[in-house]
């Protein structure tokens, strides 16, 4: 309903009147303030005040659902909703972006989870999905797009929500409804309240007259319709105004857990001890609960401690270690000091890993192929070659290891497909030693799934064919020839990793990948999914690798999980065939990767109905082999 007039509200509040009418007033400079920024914000808060993204503040009081803003960018459609209770509160917050519904209410957040019947799922906090990021902010949540430029805040307290805002990051050209208005409408228009605490208690020669005389009447009216009928709500009242007014207004500050003390301005995400200093040079000073000085949040335990660096704790593999404790693995032992772990010379030879569209070099950079193309994983020497191409799907779809003369004249040539392994156009079924007198390559099968490949010079490539094809390529011990291509140049340095085969440092994936391309690329891989379908199976499914008390929980304190898991989505949702062959294949490559750290994982097949792609349980061949041939060299291709 409408709020009452002016006039019927000062014999309700008397004095209020007045306390509004100087605080108020200030808001207006605030208003001023903000045009040189570029952020467009839109504000709701107390019981009902709207600041659109440009035009007048107004009031409205009602317990139905009402649109704070609607539009669509990019053929990406924004719809947040909002509804207040009876006590005056944001109850209930609807963001709907590219589809995917996320709820607040009643303190907690739920996102959509899309499955054959829809499902609102309850989410902890930091919240990583393919379209948005739900994080601490302060003493805030923020919810931030990775398809819009557009974040959404909010303040909860007892009760609901007292304050949020909608900030757009750029300008959009579109048609914008809702209580937020447009928001092409400069200066004067944006406004940011908190900071004319800062002008004003700044500048003693600014009069609290002189704030007084700008648009009093206006903000005093949203003052008292704020108020009007929540005269003992703190929440309301206070939500009207800066937290840097709290003196005047008799306002309590937010209270903060366990050794966390409250600050005005205060830095956005809290050091902690996994994160004691946060990489945010710029990073916005915001309401905020923080550790005393010279220490941080003890993140690793429950409490909310504060503690000095020194003093922090490790984790691995879920279990803490204190100080000065020592963990040993398969490849190293580390020391736990000051939070991190300092780790000896890992003795575990590196490995190229390339998994359908998604490759982790020999240093450990991990990135997605942007083509379906035919490119050159791994090389020693720089030698040009014109492979033949053949690729349907973003899976591989052949392998060619050749083995060259020094003079760069082709000495062999393997093929490797689904299911088979050709040497020149015979096929090897177990055993394959080539040359008479010096063996250039030796290849044998591993498994059903496996066959391994020894050079001459050290290079070892173990090949996946069934049920799709991947590699793992391991360099010579102590080159001195220079490798390249995918795979990096293994020298220890992610940051050159990119580096193109005309020797030239990228910044991104796509181009050092095109380079490494070997004539046209038909087509991209698609960064969504093809159908809903498969989006809707995939988003199901691969949940099991983050499930916490799941088959693969054992392993999340070795691996980190993210980059599977948007690999599994990815690989699935745009699969060309089989739905659980895709699947059980994004599976297998974290399982792999666990067993070669030794991490025992149990059953997984069996768990995600993954048998069917299992082992035929060949018996592994032991075989030891010497007297390579000297100067060879080799070329990975791959389709």
């Amino acid at each position: 309903m409408l709020s009452p007039a002016t006039d019927s509200i000062h014999d309700v509040i008397g004095l209020t009147r007045i306390w509004c009418f100087q605080l108020t007033s200030q808001w207006r400079v605030a208003r001023l303030t903000l045009a040189v920024n570029y952020i467009y914000t839109c504000r709701t808060f107390g019981s009902g005040v709207v600041q659109p993204f440009s035009g007048s503040s107004f009031y409205v009081r009602s317990n139905c659902p009402f649109t704070l803003t609607r539009f669509t960018h990019n053929r990406v459609e924004c719809d947040i909703t909002t509804r207040r209770g009876d006590n005056g509160l944001l109850v209930r917050v609807e963001i709907i972006i590219n589809k995917v519904r996320t709820v607040v209410q009643n303190g907690s957040i739920l996102v959509e989870k899309k499955r054959p019947t829809v499902v609102l799922t309850f989410v902890s906090l930091p919240y990583d999905h393919t379209y948005q990021h739900i994080f601490h902010y302060g003493i805030y949540t923020k919810l931030k797009s990775s398809l819009l430029p557009l974040s959404v805040t909010w303040h909860d307290v007892p009760g609901g929500i007292d304050s949020l805002r909608v900030e757009l990051e750029q300008k959009l050209s579109t048609d914008m409804t809702g209580l937020c208005g447009k928001h092409n409408v400069p200066g004067m228009t944006v406004k940011l309240p908190e900071l004319i605490a800062r002008l004003y208690y700044s500048n003693s020669n600014i009069s609290r007259n002189t704030f007084s005389s700008i648009m009093a009447p206006q903000y005093s009216q949203l003052c008292q319709k704020n108020i009007y009928g929540y005269e003992m709500s703190k929440y309301i009242g206070c939500a009207f105004f800066n937290e840097t007014w709290r003196r005047d207004t008799k306002c309590a500050e937010p209270s903060c857990s366990g050794d966390l003390v409250y600050v005005e301005q205060g830095a956005a995400f809290v050091p902690s001890c996994s994160n004691p200093n946060p990489g945010f040079s710029n990073q916005e000073l915001t309401s905020s609960c923080v550790c005393p000085k010279g220490k941080v949040l003890n993140d690793h335990a429950d409490g909310f401690h504060c503690v000095s660096v020194s003093s922090c704790p490790c984790v691995f593999a879920g279990r803490r270690y204190s100080p000065g404790d020592m963990r040993t693995s398969k490849c190293q032992s580390c020391v736990c000091d000051s939070g991190k772990w300092q780790c000896s010379e890992n003795n575990c030879p590196p490995r190229c890993l390339i998994e359908g569209q998604f490759v982790t070099t020999f240093d450990g950079k991990q990135y997605a192929l942007p083509g379906k193309c035919t490119y050159v994983a791994s090389q020693v020497n720089i030698i040009p070659t014109t492979p033949p191409y053949n690729i349907n799907q973003c899976c591989l779809f052949f392998m060619i290891l050749t083995v060259l003369k020094k003079n760069n004249s082709l000495r062999e040539m393997y093929t490797f497909s689904h299911d088979k392994v050709k040497f020149r156009e015979e096929e090897i079924t177990e055993l394959h030693q080539s040359g008479k007198n010096c063996h250039h390559a030796l290849v044998f099968w591993q498994s059903s799934m496996y066959v391994q490949v020894h050079t001459s010079f050290g290079m070892k490539i173990q090949v996946q064919v069934s049920p799709e094809i991947q590699l793992y390529i391991t360099p010579p011990r102590n080159h001195t020839e220079v490798i390249s291509g995918l795979c990096g140049n293994h020298n220890s340095d992610t940051t050159d990793d990119f580096t193109t085969s005309s020797r030239i440092i990228e910044n991104s994936a796509q181009p050092f990948a095109q380079s490494w391309s070997v004539g046209a690329c038909p087509e991209n891989i698609h960064s969504t999914c093809i159908s809903t379908d498969n989006e809707i199976f995939a988003d199901e499914k691969c949940s099991v690798l983050n499930n916490p008390t799941g088959v693969f929980a054992p392993c999340h304190g070795y691996i980190p999980i993210d980059h599977y898991h948007t690999a599994c989505i990815q690989r699935t949702c745009n699969c060309g065939s089989s739905l659980l062959q895709c699947l059980c294949v994004a599976l297998g490559s974290y399982a792999k990767a666990c067993a070669n750290l030794g991490v025992v994982i149990g059953d997984w097949r069996t768990a995600t109905n993954c048998s069917e792609f299992s082992f035929d349980k060949y018996t592994i061949l032991l075989l030891l082999f010497v007297h390579f041939c000297d100067n060879d060299k080799s070329m990975i291709r791959y389709s």
